[in-house]
């Protein structure tokens, strides 16, 4: 009953939320019952929120979402600032849609680059394939965190990236998780599945120095460390975990390394995949 309900209204936001002229869903109703979002001539209005959660549910379908990274790439976009913006500039105070309007535009949820937002675009791209989009979210947000001359900041995650390309309350706990996770699940693929160590990474090709891209992390509570081996340089999409070498020794041909033989790893274990 309630997949049935579930997928009722996402088929409704698919067919009465999209706007058609260039392609994004509309995010809001203010207090007077009124869409928040429209692409007039003189008048574009977008807000990364509800293109978020529209991707990450599945309710937005892949032409979809391609739709949604032109959009996004050209109405919200600044690199100067550090990416993707919350939303465009309505100009004017509209105060019958909350709080956002209460600061100038560039600050807090009122267009700044909201790290929080932000990478859980990320998160939401790499979970629908879309890891080249994804990769563009986080790195222009990380490579401006860690130019301390631009966001006069030590490198980390700050709550938003002001108008004036400087980072703001630094380490926004929200972000920090989402980031970590979507660095961690999505891009480099390290996943938990009922107990096993399923390996699915989203690495472009350029992540890879010499072929090879590694992290560590705590899995079961065994800290290991993971490295993919890509010889053929391929890109995301175009390659799978082909074998699996646990401290030198062939595992299998999988992709997936057994709950009861992840509960064998030693501390500091070293995971070598095969992609091809």
């Amino acid at each position: 009953n309630l997949e049935g309900k579930a997928d009722w209204m996402m088929k409704h936001i698919r067919e009465t939320e999209w706007i058609k002229e260039n392609g994004w869903f509309n995010s809001y109703y203010d207090n007077h019952k009124n869409p928040v979002e429209c692409c007039d001539a003189d008048n574009i209005r977008m807000m990364l929120t509800g293109q978020v959660f529209a991707i990450m549910s599945g309710t937005a379908q892949n032409e979809q979402i391609e739709a949604i990274c032109k959009s996004a790439d050209k109405y919200l976009f600044d690199e100067k600032a550090g990416g993707y913006r919350l939303n465009t500039d309505f100009k004017e105070k509209k105060f019958d849609l909350g709080r956002m309007f209460g600061f100038a535009y560039g600050e807090k949820e009122n267009g700044a680059v909201f790290s929080h937002m932000v990478v859980m675009y990320a998160n939401a791209l790499y979970s629908r394939g879309f890891a080249k989009e994804g990769y563009k979210v986080i790195n222009t947000l990380y490579k401006h965190c860690a130019d301390y001359h631009k966001s006069n900041i030590y490198p980390g995650v700050p709550e938003y990236v002001n108008q004036r390309g400087q980072g703001m309350y630094h380490y926004l706990t929200g972000a920090a998780s989402w980031l970590l996770l979507t660095v961690l699940n999505e891009m480099y693929g390290i996943k938990g599945e009922l107990g096993a160590l399923k390996l699915a990474p989203k690495l472009l090709a350029e992540q890879f120095s010499n072929g090879m891209a590694s992290a560590t992390c705590m899995f079961r509570g065994a800290n290991i460390t993971v490295t993919y081996q890509n010889p053929f340089g391929l890109e995301a999409g175009e390659y799978t975990v082909k074998e699996i070498y646990i401290d030198g020794d062939l595992y299998g041909n999988t992709d997936t390394i057994a709950k009861e033989d992840v509960d064998k790893l030693g501390d500091k274990s070293q995971i070598t995949a095969i992609l091809g």
